[in-house]
């Protein structure tokens, strides 16, 4: 083993807390819990060092331009404590994200990017959609997506 910290996938509740604190700071708890947190089929990654310092979740839904969708998965609470941030925390979440949704069966995903982050999107073959749009209270995004093919290259 290299010293490189894994990726595991783990309870929603492991991943609130930071999600909560990197993205919605200042807002109240409920603003950074999703809807289909602890549906069974939604995945949630997380680095630890042993302290949490990076995660992300993946869950079911269609894009709102293809709401009969039934493949497509929403990544959404992608988010890196600011002292960790350029070690490629984000891309392994990413990966495991990615990961979680191919084995469910996902063939498409999607996500509202904040536009700082749009590189490590691009990194993981996702493309931009629109134009930027901002989210009040939290910032400019840009809807990001890919197809997924069913069998990644080995």
């Amino acid at each position: 083993m290299d010293g490189t910290p894994l990726v595991t996938l783990v309870d929603a509740s492991v991943v609130r807390p930071l999600r909560h604190a990197v993205l919605r700071p200042g807002q109240p708890p409920a603003s950074s819990q999703y809807a289909a947190d602890d549906d069974a089929r939604t995945g949630h990654a997380a680095v630890m060092t042993p302290d949490v310092v990076a995660v992300g979740t993946v869950m079911p839904e269609a894009p709102p331009w293809e709401p009969g969708r039934l493949d497509a998965w929403r990544i959404r609470g992608m988010a890196t404590v600011p002292e960790a941030r350029g070690r490629g925390h984000g891309t392994r979440v990413l990966a495991a994200l990615v990961d979680h949704a191919r084995r469910q069966g996902a063939r498409f995903l999607w996500c509202n990017a904040r536009v700082p982050a749009r590189a490590l999107y691009e990194r993981a073959g996702m493309a931009g959609r629109g134009e930027v749009f901002e989210l009040p209270l939290i910032g400019p995004h840009i809807v990001m997506w890919r197809v997924l093919d069913p069998d990644p290259p080995s």
